[in-house]
């Protein structure tokens, strides 16, 4: 898992020049939707408003990294290795998503705010979507998938 500022976006070899054009080419009107990046690189950009911890699912993939990052609004997001985690619901073959029972100790918790970006590894399970301060907020929000060749 990485957390760093949307300016530092370009340190990261796997990060290629497509992504980093995209995200600079992003703003607050910039509509909801599927974007193709690449052959090996796609983009969802969604509004939703946050949730109550309670309420967020422990998540994972296998076949693509995300890249997420705001347009506008906060969000935390809640993380952990899946070593040990227990099976919630199988994985899905078609939307390349795998759900975890929460743990019972508390996990990791990273903020999004616009000014940053966090990536998130086939290994890195991940809450999204979680208020911030317990207030909700109205999020724009985008997903960068980029498929990995060591697909398990």
């Amino acid at each position: 898992m990485i957390l760093d500022s949307l300016e530092n976006l370009s340190r990261y070899d796997f990060i290629t020049p497509e992504i980093i054009d995209f995200v600079r080419s992003l703003n607050v009107n910039t509509p909801c939707g599927h974007y193709v990046l690449s052959d090996k690189v796609y983009a969802n950009i969604d509004d939703y408003v946050t949730r109550s911890e309670l309420e967020c699912t422990l998540e994972a993939h296998r076949k693509y990294i995300d890249i997420q990052l705001l347009i506008y609004g906060t969000e935390r997001i809640d993380h952990i290795n899946i070593d040990g985690l227990k099976v919630q619901e199988g994985y899905d073959y078609v939307k390349d998503i795998l759900f975890y029972k929460k743990p019972k100790f508390e996990l990791n918790r990273v903020y999004l705010n616009g000014t940053n970006f966090a990536v998130f590894f086939p290994e890195d399970a991940h809450a999204p979507q979680i208020t911030t301060m317990c207030l909700q907020d109205n999020v724009r929000k985008v997903v960068i998938k980029i498929a990995v060749e060591w697909q398990v």
